[in-house]
């Protein structure tokens, strides 16, 4: 199996179709998720769904760097 042939192929995938809209997306599902986060913490029996909707948010946003950074790369 080559390796590097499947890599130039996802890479030249994920550049070409990640376009700004994706990452602008995935800001603000994480913004949106921050603020729930923000709203269930006034509940005291949600305490769960607020750490959850926080995990979702760092994740969007960690999603959204690592899209850009690799498109800013490999472009």
């Amino acid at each position: 199996m080559n390796w590097y042939y499947w890599w130039q192929k996802l890479a030249f995938q994920i550049v070409h179709k990640t376009t700004i809209w994706v990452p602008l997306t995935f800001l603000a599902t994480s913004l949106t998720a921050w603020f729930l986060a923000g709203i269930l913490e006034k509940h005291n029996a949600r305490e769960r769904e607020a750490l959850l909707a926080r995990r979702t948010a760092i994740v969007y946003t960690a999603t959204a760097f690592a899209l850009w950074l690799f498109s800013f790369i490999f472009k």
